[in-house]
This record gives C-alpha cells, sequence and structure tokens, in this order.
C-alpha cells in the first residue's frame, strides 16, 4: 500500500508539473528568466580578474563611454601646481593686509608721541631745534618711522591742545588710507600727493600741513598680502578648468601582453568589469526590465482574451519567436556593433506570430521586443525606433496572406519602414551617417522574410498550429486525403464542397477565420472513408446495410465517424485546429433517426438517449459551431425533395434553434446576433442554390411546313434554360 501512495504521489506531482509548465505563468517565467540572461550577455560587463603588475590574457574593451579619473587628475593636479608657482604674479591674489594699518597708525603715534616725551623731558628750553633733535634720537631708538629734527620741531611748537588734535587727525587719516586703499609701490606717489589736501580738510592749521603730511606720507607703506584662501580657490577653479579624459566605447584599455597599470586597474574598476560578471543592481535592472516588457503582454491578454491565441503552445511560440529576435541582436551587437541597429530582425517575430495568431498579439508583442532591443543595445533609441517599425511593418504585411508570392511584399513594407525611419531620425539629431545607410532597412526586409519562409514549417509542425499559407495548402483537391474522399466516397467528398462553401460565406459575415472553417468544412467528414457505404450519400444503387442491423449498432458505426475522422487527420499530419473541427462537428448530439427507430421497435425496452448521441465534445470555438451548422443545414436541405423558398428558411431557423436549445453551442462563444447572422448567410447561399427552375418544354415532332413553329419552341426552351444556367447558381443535387 505504501509503495501505491508513493506512486500515486509521483504520478501526481508529474501531473502537477506538467499542469504548470504548459500554463501562461510557467511561459511568462520562463520567458524572463530567458530574456533576462540574453539582455544581460550583451548589456552587462564581462568579469575581469587582473591586478595591478599582471599581465592581460586578451585584449579588453571599454564597452561604455567613461571619465578616465586617474589620466583627468594628474592633468587637473598639474594644472593647480602651475598655477601656485605662477600666484605672485597675479595681482588678484593679493588683499589689504589690516595690520599694515595698524602698524602705520602705530607710527604715527609713536612720532608725536616721540615730540611729546621730549617736550616734558626738556619743558623750559627755548631752542625748539633740540627738541626737535630730542625727538628724532627717540623715534631712532624705537625704530618707528624716519622723520626729520625740523618737522619735530615744528610739532614741538605747536601748544599740547593743538598736537593732541593733529595727532589724532594724522592717525585717523593714515589708518583710513591704510584700510580703504590698495597701495603698491606703484601708485604710493599717487596716494601720498593727496594727503595735505586732505589734512586741510580735517582743520589742520596750514603752517603745520606740511610736517605732518611728510609724517603721514612716511608712514604710509604698501598694504597687500599674498591670500592664500584666494591662491587655493583660483588653483582649484584652474583646475575645474581642464577637460576631462574620456575612456571611449570600443576603445583598447589594454592589449593582450601588456602590464596592468594603476590606471588601467581605475578604468576597469569604473566599467564594473572587475570581479563578478554586473554587479547586483544591474542584474535586478536587467530583469525587471525584461519582466516589465513581458508583463505588459500578460496584462494585453488578460484583459483582451479575444485577441489572444487560445490554442495550447501559442504562448510558447510567441515567447521563443520573441526571445529569437533578441538572441539574434544579441549576437549582431556582438559581430557587428555599427549595423546591428539596422539589421536587427524584429519583424520575424511579428510575422510568425501574425501569421500562426493573430495581428493584434503581433503588434502587442512588437513594443516589447523593441523595447528590449533598445535596451540591449545600451539605449540605442535610433535601435528601438527601428525595430518597432519593422515590426509593425511585417505583422501587417503578413496579416492575411495567402500565397507566399505574395511575402515579397513583407520585404519592402519592412525595407521602407526602416528606411524612413533612418532618414527620419538622422535628420532630426544631425546624423548623417544614419541617413546614408536607410539601404539597410530593404536588407532587413530580406532576411526577416527568408527566416519566416523558412521557419514556417517547423513553428507550424512543432505547435500544432497552421498558418493561411497552409491551411490553403490543405484545400488544394489534389491532396492525398481529399483525392481518397472524391474517389472512396464521393457522395461525402460532394456534400463537403457544399458544407464549405455555406460555412466560409458565415464565418465572414460574423468575421471569424473563413479560411480554417473552410478547410476544417472540407476534412469533416473524413472518417467515413473507413465505412462509406454505412453513409447514404454514398449508397449508389445499393441496400442499405442499416436494414441489416440494429439501430444501437447503426448508430455506433455513425458516430464512430468522427473518432475515426481524427485518426486519419492524425495520420495525415492535419493541423490541430483543423482536428478540432473534425472532433466537435456533430458535438454530443443525438442520432435522431436511429434514436427513434429504436423507440419504435424497442417499445418495452428502456432506451437511454445517451446511447444514442455523439462522444463529443461541444463545440468550443466559433469555427467549429459554424461547421456543425452548415453541416446539419446542407444535409437537412439536401434531404428536401424540390424545396422553395420558405422550406429553407424554415429549415435553417429550426435546425440552429434546435442546436441551441440542445446546449450544443453552450461552449463556444457565439452570440444570438452572430447565430441571426450565420442564419441569413445560409438561407442567401441555400436560396441560390436550391431556386426554383422552369418546366422544360417538349419539342413537337419535326413536320414539313412547321419550321416556323420550332423555331419560336426552340427560343421558349433557351429562355426557360436560362434560369437553371451555371451563372444563377445551379448546383441541384441529382438524387
Amino acid at each position: 500500500m505504501a509503495q501505491l501512495s508513493r506512486k500515486e504521489s509521483a504520478r501526481r506531482f508529474g501531473s502537477s508539473v506538467k499542469t504548470f509548465a504548459s500554463s501562461r505563468i510557467a511561459v511568462a517565467v520562463a520567458t524572463v528568466i530567458l530574456g533576462s540572461l540574453i539582455v544581460a550577455s550583451a548589456l552587462l560587463p564581462q568579469a575581469v580578474t587582473l591586478e595591478e603588475g599582471q599581465f592581460a590574457k586578451r585584449d579588453i574593451q571599454a564597452q561604455r563611454t567613461i571619465v578616465n579619473r586617474v589620466a583627468t587628475e594628474k592633468l587637473r593636479e598639474e594644472a593647480r601646481k602651475t598655477y601656485l608657482k605662477n600666484a605672485p604674479s597675479f595681482p588678484d591674489n593679493y588683499e589689504i593686509n589690516q595690520s599694515c594699518s595698524y602698524m602705520s597708525e602705530e607710527a604715527v603715534e609713536s612720532v608725536f608721541s616721540a615730540v611729546d616725551s621730549a617736550r616734558s623731558e626738556m619743558p623750559d628750553e627755548e631752542d625748539l631745534a633740540a627738541v626737535g633733535r630730542r625727538a628724532a634720537a627717540i623715534i631712532d631708538d624705537g625704530e618707528g618711522i624716519s622723520v626729520s629734527a625740523e618737522d619735530l620741531a615744528l610739532l614741538a611748537s605747536m601748544d599740547e591742545a593743538e598736537r593732541e588734535d593733529a595727532r589724532d587727525i594724522a592717525v585717523a587719516l593714515v589708518g583710513s588710507v591704510m584700510r580703504e586703499n590698495r597701495i603698491t609701490d606703484s601708485n604710493l606717489q599717487e596716494i601720498a600727493a593727496g594727503i595735505p589736501e586732505a589734512l586741510l580738510e580735517k582743520g589742520v592749521a596750514p603752517e603745520y600741513v606740511a610736517p605732518i603730511s611728510r609724517i603721514v606720507v612716511s608712514a604710509i607703506r604698501p598694504n597687500l598680502s599674498l591670500s592664500l584662501a584666494k591662491v587655493e580657490k583660483a588653483a582649484e577653479e584652474e583646475a575645474d578648468l581642464v577637460q576631462p579624459v574620456y575612456v571611449q566605447k570600443g576603445q583598447n584599455i589594454i592589449r593582450r601582453g601588456e602590464p596592468a597599470t594603476q590606471e588601467t586597474i581605475e578604468i576597469l574598476r569604473d566599467l564594473g568589469l572587475l570581479g563578478a560578471r554586473g554587479s547586483i543592481l544591474g542584474w535586478v535592472g536587467v530583469i525587471s526590465t525584461t519582466a516589465l516588457a513581458v508583463g505588459y503582454v500578460a496584462i494585453y491578454l488578460q484583459n483582451f482574451p479575444a485577441h489572444a491565441p487560445n490554442e495550447q503552445g501559442m504562448l510558447s511560440l510567441v515567447a521563443i519567436a520573441g526571445l529569437l529576435v533578441l538572441l539574434l541582436a544579441s549576437i549582431l551587437a556582438n559581430l557587428t556593433p555599427d549595423y546591428a541597429a539596422y539589421l536587427v530582425p524584429a519583424a520575424f517575430a511579428t510575422m510568425i506570430i501574425s501569421f500562426l495568431a493573430s495581428l493584434e498579439m503581433a503588434l502587442v508583442v512588437n513594443l516589447s521586443v523593441a523595447a528590449l532591443v533598445g535596451v540591449l543595445l545600451r539605449g540605442n533609441m535610433f535601435a528601438m525606433l527601428a525595430s518597432l517599425a519593422a515590426g509593425a511593418a511585417g505583422a501587417y504585411s503578413a496579416h492575411d496572406l495567402h500565397e507566399r508570392a505574395n511575402m515579397t511584399r513583407a520585404v519592402v513594407a519592412v525595407g521602407t519602414a526602416v528606411a524612413a525611419v533612418s532618414v527620419c531620425y538622422g535628420l532630426a539629431f544631425g546624423e548623417p551617417e544614419i541617413v546614408s545607410r536607410w539601404y539597410l532597412g530593404f536588407v532587413n526586409g530580406i532576411i526577416s522574410t527568408v527566416m519566416t519562409l523558412g521557419s514556417l514549417p517547423f513553428f507550424e509542425t512543432l505547435f500544432g498550429v497552421s498558418s493561411s499559407l497552409r491551411l490553403l495548402e490543405l484545400s488544394n483537391p489534389g491532396h492525398p486525403l481529399l483525392r481518397r474522399l472524391l474517389l472512396e466516397a464521393p457522395g461525402t467528398y460532394h456534400h463537403s464542397i457544399l458544407v464549405g462553401n455555406l460555412a466560409e460565406t458565415a464565418a465572414q459575415a460574423i468575421e471569424a477565420d473563413a479560411l480554417l472553417v473552410r478547410v476544417g468544412a472540407l476534412y469533416h467528414d473524413c472518417g467515413k472513408l473507413k465505412r462509406p457505404y454505412f453513409f447514404v450519400e454514398n449508397q449508389f444503387a445499393q441496400a442499405n446495410p442499416h436494414d441489416k442491423i440494429s439501430p444501437a449498432l447503426s448508430t455506433l458505426v455513425i458516430t464512430s465517424h468522427v473518432k475515426d475522422g481524427v485518426e486519419l487527420a492524425r495520420q495525415y499530419k492535419l493541423p490541430a485546429p483543423v482536428i478540432s473541427i473534425i472532433q466537435q462537428h456533430h458535438g454530443t448530439g443525438l442520432v435522431l433517426f436511429f434514436y427513434a427507430r429504436a423507440a419504435e421497435s424497442e417499445r418495452d425496452l428502456c432506451i437511454d438517449e445517451k446511447d444514442f448521441r455523439y462522444p463529443g465534445p461541444k463545440p468550443q470555438t466559433r469555427e467549429a459551431a459554424v461547421v456543425m451548422l452548415a453541416d446539419s443545414v446542407e444535409a437537412a436541405v439536401r434531404s428536401m425533395s424540390n424545396p422553395s423558398s420558405w422550406q429553407v428558411q424554415n429549415t435553417v431557423r429550426k435546425i440552429i434553434k434546435d442546436k441551441l436549445s440542445d446546449g450544443q453551442l453552450d461552449e463556444c462563444d457565439l452570440t444570438l446576433r452572430e447565430l441571426s447572422e450565420i442564419e441569413r448567410a445560409f438561407i442567401s447561399v441555400l436560396s441560390g442554390v436550391y431556386h426554383e427552375r422552369v418546366e422544360y418544354p417538349e419539342l413537337p415532332p419535326h413536320e414539313p411546313g412547321t419550321d416556323r413553329e420550332l423555331e419560336e419552341v426552340k427560343v421558349a426552351a433557351q429562355d426557360g434554360a436560362g434560369e437553371s444556367s451555371p451563372e444563377h447558381g445551379d448546383n441541384r443535387v441529382e438524387r
């Protein structure tokens, strides 16, 4: 029991894994992982292990443009040193030294103090010259200022109050002059010339102006000193003027065999090339960007399910197509970085998706792929715009394409789109080099188209989907299965042709996939090849085999043609959508004829209606439902003898109503409005097929003299025949 339990658990786990692997979440996660790896391989830098003094094992190039910090700092340091060396020669680096004004004030003050001292030592001395000499001696001893004894004698001649006022005026004047003027040797005489006038203005007696002015001028001296703060600031400004040294994208940092210097190591570190490949933040950015692109598509699928592919594996196809474009973009970025933006085959993905899924899906995926291409090529906006234009052009040109020869229009469309972007972008941003390469757009168109045509069969086979080109090939009467149907079951073949016409018209009316409906109708009854004579349309002057078997067995034979058809379809490798139509074209409908016969012949027995129904499933798509209705309507109208227009209309309405009430249309997304459109399409086609005909009159026997009457009868016969000519749709089945 324990062993069985483990096996059951393993089986359930395997089933859960398989279910998850086929789910949308698994496809999205796998796409994010693979897309991130592709983008990272081109975007994130490769790891480098190198130390100063070691020899490089390979050439290393810069993946982006950066500033060479070491070289730039060297140039700035040189500029700083040069300026500091020449700083004393720049006047702007000097400022007024306030201490000079204090020294000058003290010098003037010392002169007057010396006079006061000499006067106090010689209070009764009448000889002023002696007082002046004594004051000069005091000044010389103090090493203050050089003043003549005559000038000092004049000061001594002043009374004490006048001398005190003169002292204050002289000290204040020399202080203000030293603090308010930038004094150098060159302008000292100019400033000195204005001292006498200033003294007069301040109230000094004229007879004392000359000696006091000489004292003041003697105290005035250059007052500028070099400002270290200004010098440092100016040196930094001079260093900042140095232009940075750049390491350009693609420039060789170090060649193989060269020793690594400190400058080389710093450049590698700034590029993020040292150590592990890419930083954690770099990986976070790449994964987040890829997840945003995939999430955009997922949100679209969530909000617009009508435009999303329904077939299992279609999302994987969409993801693989997008990832292939990213992979090719990564390869081109390494092989031809200058031309990668022009040659990325973004149109390949959109053409594949437009062929096999839908135009809307292709356009949505194109936005995400173009954005990732721009990121992969390091933020190249032109690459993003070119991929966007090429993808959109490819999606529109491949939509509803029914002949491989018409793929040339995709080359023109993609080439024109990329060329237009090249010209417009180059002119807008002033890049003539981009304009000159406009012709590469047509190379892109050729590459994308060839890739699409070459890979289309592989995608169809691998994912079980079909393009319009594949469906057209299947509609060829020369297909082996259709040839068998024509030769072995001609009645079924003819019936399938009529059902195809009916279904295609109805599909066009409701904007369903008309080509898929037509092909599905052609093969829907291919299972009748196993026992063709058990079906009435293939019984030509033969006994009906159902007369010799029970209704239950007849029902089993009739319903088995669905299973047989699926087996034949798989044997002939028909696409999954066509096989689904074969499997669903009867749904779980009741085989009414044999059910009624069984109920009548076996009244005493309990007849289970389920035994007389098709195994199903019910139609899951609009296309399968249209084929079911067309099959039932054509068979019903065919069984009528000489149907009138109103009989055809009533029959069509009744069959559609019966299918609806029987629940056969419950699992497809047909609306009542679309059912009304289908009904009108059926009636329009069948009215043209089963219209009323004129009876041809019998021609009277030819007798001499009746030539005129004979001509009139012939004309009447021709007029009647015109109403049933092929131009009027006379496709009535002869019974």
